[in-house]
């Protein structure tokens, strides 16, 4: 995210996780980051422009036992929905501390909401899944406003599950508006698997659409390739590939993000 984009990221409340942001950004990248008790890999690439509106932030928390990762997806693509991505970026910052996902997003929707209503032109809405992972309990705790629902790879049966919950209402869409707490206790080598509507509302050349239950299908299908202790980037990478394919050409027509996340085996 460009310097001149950013909001003043001095936080607003006292500290109650303590996190610290390792990495952030709406660009083209796809990189590996190590978190508390997780190996996190990250695939963004925006659609038509340098940046978009696929947020994406992963911060180390109280003293490094917690993680806390986000995925935002602002409305549109390109400059203008870059810019709606700063916003949301400089109030992540403000309230990161805040200990539970559903009051951190309760916080950005006041925070959104009000200040839509101060601005000209076009509502600017963003959907966001908000995760925090314990790393001495596995708890992985989460809350959803508007956002396709992850996956979950178990890894001792094998299998993709969508990790289902209350869905909430997009950020900025309403002053007031509740968000539900919820959690999964990880195993030793599950994955969490976020991703942008990018992945799933992206179109074949015969105009069939993925949707989110032939994604899960595509991530079987492309873990299967893999055997064992896999690495987790090249299944990333695997598997914005095989999206890419569905649709025909490396260009999609909106911005796509694939977060992956694994519990570590020790």
């Amino acid at each position: 995210m460009n310097e001149k984009q950013q909001i003043d990221a001095t936080p607003a409340l006292p500290a109650a996780l303590g996190c610290v942001e390792l990495w952030a950004g709406n660009d083209l990248t796809h990189r590996q980051v190590k978190l508390a008790g997780l190996e996190a890999d990250v695939f963004s690439q925006p659609s038509g422009a340098p940046e978009g509106g696929d947020l994406f932030a992963l911060f180390s928390c109280a003293g490094a036992r917690e993680a806390r990762i986000v995925l935002a997806d602002c409305t549109g693509h390109g400059h203008a929905a870059s810019l709606v991505a700063a916003r949301v970026h400089g109030l992540i910052h403000r309230y990161r501390d805040l200990p539970d996902n559903s009051h951190l997003l309760r916080a950005l929707n006041e925070e959104f909401a009000v200040s839509g209503r101060e601005l000209e032109g076009p509502l600017r809405l963003s959907t966001a899944v908000l995760a925090t992972f314990d790393r001495q309990t596995g708890e992985f705790n989460f809350a959803y406003a508007a956002h396709p629902r992850m996956l979950l790879w178990r890894a001792r049966y094998r299998r993709w599950v969508p990790l289902d919950g209350s869905a909430g209402l997009p950020v900025g869409a309403f002053a007031g508006s509740m968000y539900a707490h919820q959690s999964v206790r990880l195993e030793p080598a599950d994955i969490a698997l976020m991703f942008s509507d990018g992945a799933t509302d992206v179109f074949s050349p015969d105009d069939e659409m993925l949707t989110a239950e032939g994604l899960l299908e595509l991530a079987d299908v492309t873990l299967a390739r893999f055997s064992g202790g896999f690495d987790l980037h090249l299944f990333v990478e695997a598997l914005a590939e095989a999206v890419q394919k569905f649709h025909g050409e490396n260009d999609l027509d909106d911005d796509l993000t694939l977060l992956a996340l694994r519990r570590s085996q020790f």
